[in-house]
């Protein structure tokens, strides 16, 4: 029979209250971006659709801190018809503050009423800044779907430390 003793027991509220106070420090963030989408594609040779896409994203944000900001968001995607990883860095300046998040994750596009429906998902984390955000911590996840060929919107949402 399992039976508790209080060190046991101490223990386990000591790492309740530190959880709690750490995430009280969190400042919940989030925004969205209508996004103009300018891909350099390398479809690769002798194959049913692979392609390797390097693009370079120049973002209208709104939310929170970001308001009135500019955006850039250079990216990676390895697809096959439309659907794979895709990664980059998501840069947010306003002024002489800036920050910059880390993401990655999934594009999946499916065709329909013979048109690609593209979207995709993830995560993302802060891996510098400058000004009042040089120490940022914190992270997140974001979605996002094209609304055409070259622009997007997506929706992003976490935590600042």
């Amino acid at each position: 029979m399992f039976t508790l003793n209080q060190p046991t027991i101490t223990a386990a509220v000591f790492a309740v209250f530190s959880l709690t106070a750490i995430n009280a420090n969190a400042e919940s963030v989030a925004g969205q971006g209508k996004c103009t989408y300018k891909p350099t594609a390398a479809n690769v040779a002798n194959t049913d659709g692979y392609a390797v896409m390097l693009s370079e994203t120049i973002c209208a944000s709104s939310g929170g801190f970001i308001e009135g900001a500019t955006v850039s968001n250079p990216e990676i995607a390895n697809l096959h018809q439309g659907t794979g990883e895709h990664s980059g860095y998501y840069t947010i300046t306003n002024g002489t503050d800036s920050t910059i998040a880390k993401w990655a994750g999934n594009v999946n596009t499916v065709m329909k009423d013979g048109n690609p429906m593209t979207s995709f998902k993830g995560k993302w984390e802060y891996v510098g800044g400058t000004g009042k955000y040089n120490s940022v911590k914190g992270k997140g996840e974001y979605n996002g779907y094209f609304t055409s060929a070259t622009e997007y919107t997506v929706d992003w949402k976490g935590r600042k430390d």
